[in-house]
């Protein structure tokens, strides 16, 4: 844009000032609302969202595609949704509305304006676009709204949106809500693969990941995928995994075990039942049973109640996935019959760096947080199951990411196409993920525990 001469007031590009004027008074943006005023709970916004779909539809259908902005979301405790699009003016500074009856598909700007104001709700900071927004959901997801994740991707695919937001987000939410009607069964299978790459010729210790899975006498499925941080290859990730587990069977008890089989897998002797620690007990001491080994690891815990109460509890880059079917009737042509979402964040050093600024670089697998560094920190989340879930327990070699595709869309799309080959879906994905690990290289130990939940 050129300067104004000093002389002539001359310049090479002129713009014209617009003034908008709104007729009512503006409810606060979505991120104020949420953060600043505490008038939306921030947990409960996938919730609330049907109620946002339905205003955006209207907006879409009246002032046509393209006229949302992150800015434009806005809610009010009282009066609910708000939102404040901006339309086209003609020449002659008319106001142009869109004519026509059917859905407007909303254009590539509406998604992202929509992507980036729920993000924004609920991050540390506002994102600086949609590229900055979905690398949030990326690392943070586990602590965001349960679900967010699978949300905004949803929101970038224009097919499901094709006959508007609302119908076209109808099939997530529903599953999003689902419950348990009553008991549920919970059974997983196991896969583990050391990685040509990691294989150094010892049998023994070339794999570093460690499974554990106990039935404890309450009923409750308890799983644990431990993945070995070993800095120089001698081996320390592997001996503090393995010491990290063998304490985690010593407080998890059972009154009959019932592990899984496969490598590392085994529990120890069945223990009549005991108190059940509570995550701060239960990580301090595997913080120390691994820093006692001289090594450390990452791990992501996983209980299934029998009434279809579910919590995890993660240290590291290990990761938990909740895989869920949609509705059968709900599924139309070109569709994933399946969604995923993470359950877990990242605790490294890029994920740390892209909180407080969009510009973070860094190696992604640096972590911030181990057991056996003494200041183990964790993160901890409550959810329900029903029955139809695969929960996925990866170490971070099974769920390595490929380039412009994101690891819930390949969740969600090798469970579609085992289900549609007939094969039974949960060994199947478990086997598929660390066949994945090595066609992307073997570069790493890469292990998956798949949990399929049924009725009881």
């Amino acid at each position: 844009m050129g300067t104004p001469d000093e002389r002539t007031g001359f310049a090479r590009l002129v713009l014209p000032e617009v003034r908008v004027e709104w007729p009512v008074e503006l409810a606060p943006v979505l991120r104020e609302s949420v953060q600043d005023r505490h008038t939306l709970d921030g947990g409960k916004l996938c919730a609330e969202l049907p109620s946002l779909w339905r205003a955006v539809d209207t907006a879409l259908e009246r002032v046509g595609p393209g006229c949302l902005v992150p800015e434009s979301i806005r809610h009010d405790p009282y009066e609910g949704w708000q939102v404040a699009a901006l339309p086209r003016y003609g020449p002659d500074g008319e106001l142009q509305l869109r004519d026509g009856a059917e859905p407007a598909r909303p254009r590539a700007r509406d998604r992202s304006a929509l992507i980036q104001a729920l993000v924004d709700a609920v991050a540390e900071r506002p994102s600086a676009d949609q590229a900055d927004a979905l690398a949030l959901l990326d690392v943070m997801a586990g602590t965001f709204p349960l679900g967010l994740d699978a949300v905004c991707r949803r929101l970038l695919l224009d097919v499901e949106l094709r006959r508007g937001v609302g119908a076209g987000m109808a099939p997530l939410h529903e599953a999003l809500e689902r419950r348990a009607p009553g008991s549920v069964s919970a059974v997983c299978y196991l896969e583990s693969a050391v990685g040509s790459r990691k294989a150094k010729g010892d049998p023994e210790m070339d794999n570093e990941d460690v499974v554990r899975v106990v039935r404890g006498g309450d009923g409750a499925l308890r799983m644990a995928v431990f993945d070995g941080v070993t800095g120089d290859g001698d081996g320390s990730g592997g001996r503090a995994a393995r010491a990290a587990a063998a304490r985690l069977v010593q407080m998890w008890g059972s009154g009959g075990a019932d592990p899984v089989a496969g490598p590392d897998a085994a529990a120890a002797d069945p223990q009549p039942p005991r108190s059940l620690p509570g995550p701060r007990e239960l990580i301090g001491e595997l913080d120390r049973a691994a820093a006692g080994a001289d090594g450390g690891a990452a791990v992501v815990l996983v209980c299934v109640q029998p009434d279809g109460t579910a919590e995890v509890i993660s240290v590291g880059d290990a990761e938990v996935w909740l895989i869920r079917p949609l509705q059968a009737d709900a599924v139309r042509p070109r569709e994933l019959p399946y969604t995923a979402w993470k359950m877990t964040p990242a605790h490294t050093v890029y994920a740390e760096r892209l909180r407080s600024s969009s510009q973070a670089h860094g190696d992604t697998s640096s972590l911030t947080s181990v057991l056996g560094d003494g200041t183990a920190r964790w993160a901890h989340r409550v959810f329900a199951v029903a029955p139809g879930d695969l929960l996925l327990l990866a170490s971070d070699g099974a769920t390595g990411a490929e380039r412009g595709r994101w690891v819930g869309d390949v969740l969600a799309g090798t469970a579609a196409d085992l289900d549609a080959s007939g094969r039974p879906v949960a060994p199947a994905l478990a086997a598929a993920l660390t066949a994945r690990a090595e066609a992307l290289g073997g570069w790493d130990n890469a292990t998956a525990v798949v949990c399929a939940i049924d009725e009881a």
